[in-house]
């Protein structure tokens, strides 16, 4: 399994709160399907074991009784290794578990209406952090993340000088973690949101997403914001 430093740094490492959140599901989403996937074929061979043991109290041929042995040992060996995959699934998911708490405490109550509207910003996050790596190994910004950055609307140009800017600030100051990093991209994201209502203009689409195609969780009564009935039953 991995380590939970590879799943933090690296697995779940988006450049913002919603795409890692939505990233930490869906791996969670995998491993639970792996574990079901595990659990049945761990059941299934256990059966197969019992059915070549059988075979073996059957079997008169000495040869073909050891071969039988042979298979279900090796049976046997499969899963006991499936056992040691369920384990490190569980940790895997016990962590991303973890992780999905700490995010949901730091961003509070969400819905996916809220999560269509981050998306802007998610998107320009990426598409300059990708930049960025690219303009400080080769000085440009490459086809991919220039098509990336014009389809949420924003000028290759501006962002270019922009980077520029970052990068001479980053080399001033010998920072040495990416704190300046993340500040650049969310500062960027800040102003440039409102570029991908005129993408959406040209593209012929409304830029706000349809909520009756989102989903909203319901909240149990007392907890909607609704004052509870305090109203007597006693007769007066």
């Amino acid at each position: 399994s991995r380590s939970q430093f590879m799943i933090k740094n690296l697995t779940c490492s988006q450049a913002d709160d919603w795409t890692r959140l939505r990233q930490i599901s869906a791996e969670m989403c995998r491993k639970r399907q792996a574990l079901s996937e595990a659990k049945f074929g761990f059941m299934e061979t256990q059966v197969k074991i019992k059915m070549k043991k059988r075979r073996i109290l059957e079997e008169e041929d000495d040869l073909k009784r050891e071969l039988l042995e042979i298979q279900a040992n090796k049976l046997d060996n499969s899963g006991a290794e499936v056992l040691v995959k369920v384990e490190g699934a569980l940790k895997e998911i016990e962590t991303l578990s973890k992780m999905h708490d700490d995010l949901k405490d730091r961003m509070g109550d969400i819905t996916e209406e809220e999560f269509e509207k981050a998306q802007v910003k998610s998107h320009i996050k990426r598409a300059m952090t990708q930049a960025t790596r690219e303009v400080r190994e080769n000085g440009i910004i490459k086809c991919g993340n220039q098509e990336y950055l014009e389809q949420v609307g924003v000028c290759v140009s501006s962002a270019k000088r922009e980077i520029d800017k970052y990068l001479m600030q980053e080399r001033e100051t010998g920072i040495a973690n990416t704190s300046l990093l993340h500040s650049f991209v969310n500062d960027f994201a800040d102003r440039y949101e409102p570029v991908a209502a005129q993408q959406a203009d040209f593209l012929g689409f409304d830029l706000d997403a349809d909520s009756n195609l989102t989903f909203t969780p319901q909240l149990p009564e007392g907890n909607n914001g609704s004052k509870p009935d305090t109203e007597s039953t006693d007769s007066s």
